[in-house]
């Protein structure tokens, strides 16, 4: 794979990951959050998003997110940083 195509790649994964970032926030802004407290310590949080969407809400869902954005813009990086050593004939 060229490192044009790896550019390419990492562009497209990185805005994947934008995607689905904002599908969160746009669920996290258009369903609020209930807090719960059994005690002053002990809280829970659900969101209020119907079942189809409530797995969106989850914090797996955003790590996964990040992780997906970071690995595009590594690749994008990545393929960047090789053209330039080979320009520079090191």
């Amino acid at each position: 794979m060229s490192l044009e195509a790896i550019a390419k790649s990492g562009a497209i994964v990185s805005s994947t990951g934008v995607a689905l970032l904002i599908a969160f926030m746009v669920v996290l802004m258009a369903f609020p959050v209930n807090k719960e407290c059994v005690d002053e310590e002990k809280c829970t949080y659900t969101s209020l998003a119907p079942q189809e969407l409530a797995t969106i809400v989850q914090p797996g869902y955003l790590a996964i997110s990040l992780v997906i954005i970071a690995a595009g813009v590594f690749m994008v990086r990545f393929s960047r940083w090789k053209t330039d050593k080979k320009r520079s004939g090191s």
